[in-house]
């Protein structure tokens, strides 16, 4: 077949050695060859420029687009303070009363009550050198409030407010006055009295309504830190304040009395007056200052006290000491329950033997290991009050249920405890007798990754721990299960968890009827790394976590604090670590407003702010301090130096939607006897009488097709047997065998 071909074609492109040549004028035209080159170091120097000059281009356009974007954001509104109460303004801490009438503010020389809606004084406590830099309060009473304080020296204060007046009950680690004014400490420990160690307290908390009390104990010289958990006298206390009360009342009643007749006899001798240029006679002065009657207070009694678990290092170092292998095993766990590793039969020169041999294998690698620190900082240790479960073995938390079933009311039987830096979450019962120092715990939970963070609900049902790895936990503590683990970041730290109020969290509604016995609640989730996330609780539901706040990108962005506003869970108040204070939705994580201090003023300690909120989210708190002015004692310029100041949130015009909802209250799990449950099924069922009319008709009507069905199915039957065989059988031939025998077949005739 003939191919046809193009002529004048090239299919290649011509090659690189007949390319023309440039003209050698041509340079003219390239601009960086009208300069000549630069010699060294002058080149390096001119590269040195450049790539400075690209890097600043760099920083100012990215200033320039983050200006930009700062600009383009919608900024909440900012709302200035209504009242400043300069007459507090050397506050260093303050708190809130449970049911929200009084605010009780730590001074430099102790400690004051206000109350919250007219921002008047109610009641002082002083006493010199004291310094409140911690204080919280819980409700014992009926407008009765324990309040714990510590001040900058390590003493912790127990005292009682009731009937606008303060009444001291103890210090926990107390001095004694001793001759000349000089305090003397008292120890626990005969030991650290002959130093004179001074023994400090570093976190002190109550239950929630004051029946026990933990105080951690630090001592500075051997960093020693225990745990010591004392049983408050609450119904005794009750008693003897409202004794005092009453005998205050009836002799202020008695000396008004006294007043009125005084008086009156004044008036009839008045006419006749010897002098009448003297002055009346003075009014007897009261010297007690108040102290009249002072109220014998029940002693405290201690219920345990407990150390920290040894750290891995010292794990690895000590042994067992026991003189014989009886008393080495008597000192093992028996293995009924989990433990913590510390008591095994490893003796301390076996440990000796293996360390040796481990020495003598990786000798050329033992200069790489991580130094450990001599001295470790004093530990840290978190704990909850709780009441009965079905987690602690049964027998060691049946008084409380026994006592009553008013969930306000129900005594803590049990206390969780974990240490920084431990991976075990320990309890122990409140109930039980501790005569020994060393308590062992009654119920041992073991992690793999070491605990950061805690919570538990308001009816100590729930409870939740974060760790080190992201991970956390919920335990269903009425049950006794374990409702989920939750992945929230990996590599990131959980640094704080509080439980919301369930009336926010819809709620399932096909729980058992007629009474609901468990319900779902909130979760809020703080990260190191400053993202907030939440996250359901609820039995049966998907524990996936929701980002309602992302990382921050900013050190100054960081939480400093993260707190749901009290009386509406719908809000958290917000502080950043550069000073701002911003009002949250707690679903949703955006900024409703921000409550602004005046331009002379500064937030106090932002990492650390003094912040409250009164009158069940209806006011708020704030401490702010002068730029202009620094702290000074005992002056005006001190007094000038900081204020008070007071929010009325109520008034924000972007929170009205939130003031205005109405939320019924929701328990989180219901403590119903027998004999509630019995009622509550009788009235469900006298509710379902009025149907009970419907459904006989309904069921007379389908007995009818029940009946004949009956009938046709015996019909059918009868006719069934009637057309089966008959079977008539023979008599066996052999009688020795028997049915079911070898050789044996049955004879039978149809």
């Amino acid at each position: 077949m003939p191919v046809y071909i193009r002529k004048n074609v090239n299919f290649t492109p011509p090659s690189i050695d007949k390319f023309p040549l440039e003209d050698d004028e041509d340079y003219i035209t390239d601009p960086d060859q009208l300069v000549d080159r630069l010699p060294q170091p002058y080149r390096m120097i001119d590269k040195v420029l450049k790539l400075w000059y690209d890097e600043v281009w760099e920083i100012i356009e990215k200033r320039e687009n983050e200006r930009l974007e700062e600009s383009r954001k919608i900024r909440p509104p900012q709302y200035e303070c209504s009242t400043q109460m300069k007459s507090h303004g050397r506050a260093c801490c303050v708190c809130d009363s449970v049911d929200g009438r009084y605010i009780f503010i730590g001074l430099p020389r102790g400690l004051a009550a206000v109350d919250v809606l007219t921002q008047e004084k109610m009641a002082t406590w002083e006493e010199d050198s004291v310094d409140i830099h911690y204080i919280k309060a819980y409700l014992i009473g009926v407008q009765v409030y324990l309040i714990v304080t510590i001040d900058d020296m390590g003493f912790a204060r127990l005292l009682i407010f009731g009937g606008d007046k303060f009444y001291f009950v103890k210090i926990l680690n107390e001095f004694q006055r001793g001759r000349g004014g000089v305090h003397r400490p008292i120890f626990s420990n005969p030991a650290h009295a002959e130093g004179g160690t001074k023994l400090n307290i570093s976190k002190c908390e109550a239950s929630r309504n004051g029946d026990y009390l933990g105080a951690v104990y630090e001592n500075p010289e051997t960093a020693e830190v225990w745990l010591e958990v004392y049983k408050l006298p609450r119904d005794a206390w009750l008693h003897e304040l409202e004794s005092v009360l009453a005998q205050t009342k009836k002799e202020e009643k008695t000396e008004e009395d006294q007043t009125t007749e005084t008086a009156a006899t004044t008036d009839q001798d008045a006419p006749t007056p010897q002098n009448e240029g003297d002055p009346p006679p003075a009014a007897p002065q009261d010297d007690s200052h108040g102290e009249k009657h002072v109220p014998k207070l029940s002693p405290t009694s201690v219920v345990m006290k407990l150390k920290p678990p040894p750290s891995m290092s010292e794990l690895r170092q000590k042994g067992n000491t026991s003189s014989s292998v009886y008393s080495a095993c008597q000192k093992v766990d028996t293995g009924e329950v989990i433990g913590t590793g510390v008591n095994h039969i490893l003796t301390p020169s076996h440990k000796e033997m293996r360390k040796e041999v481990f020495a003598h294998l990786h000798d050329n690698l033992i200069d790489y290991l991580p130094k450990e620190d001599e001295l470790e900082s004093l530990e840290d240790v978190n704990f909850h009050f709780m009441t009965a479960g079905r987690l602690v073995p049964i027998g060691l938390e049946q008084q409380s249920q026994i006592e009553t079933d008013d969930e306000l009311k129900r005594l803590p039987t049990t206390i969780a405890v974990w240490w920084k830096g431990s991976t075990h979450v320990m309890q122990y019962s409140l109930l039980k007798q501790h005569k020994d120092f060393e308590v062992k715990p009654d119920l041992v939970w073991p992690y793999t990754s070491p605990v950061t963070a805690s919570a538990v609900s308001d009816d100590t049902s729930l409870l939740a721990v974060g760790f080190e790895n992201g991970n956390l936990v919920l335990w269903d503590r009425y049950l006794g299960i374990q409702r989920g683990v939750v992945n929230i970041l990996d590599r990131v730290k959980i640094a704080q968890l509080t439980f919301l109020d369930p009336s926010i969290c819809p709620q399932n509604l096909d729980d058992y009827q007629p009474y609901r016995t468990k319900a779902s609640a909130y979760l809020l989730i703080l990260c190191d790394n400053g993202a907030l996330y939440v996250t359901m609780t609820g039995p049966g539901l998907e524990l996936d976590p929701i980002c309602i706040s992302p990382q921050v990108e900013k050190e100054n962005d960081i939480f400093t604090m993260v707190q749901p506003v009290p009386g509406i869970q719908d809000l958290l108040i917000t502080v950043l670590k550069s000073g701002k204070v911003q009002i949250r939705d707690s679903l949703q994580g955006t900024v409703l407003c921000e409550p602004i201090l005046p331009k002379s003023h500064e937030l106090m300690a932002p990492w650390d702010p003094v912040v409250a909120v009164g009158a069940m989210g209806q006011i708020l708190f704030l401490k702010g301090n002068n730029k202009d002015y620094g702290e000074d004692e005992g002056g005006d310029q001190a007094e000038c130096a900081g204020a008070l100041f007071v929010y009325q949130i109520r008034s924000f015009p972007s929170l009205d939607s939130y003031m205005s909802r109405k939320r019924d209250k929701v328990n989180q799990t219901v403590h119903a006897k027998i004999e509630n449950r019995i009622e509550a099924l009788m009235k469900e069922r006298i509710a379902q009488q009025g149907l009970r009319k419907s459904r006989m008709q309904e069921r007379w009507g389908n007995l009818k097709e029940e009946i004949w069905s009956i009938l046709q199915y015996r019909d059918h039957a009868e006719k069934k047997a009637d057309n089966r065989p008959e079977v008539h059988y023979k008599h066996v031939r052999n009688f020795s065998q028997t049915p079911g025998s070898m050789g044996w077949s049955p004879f039978f005739q149809k």
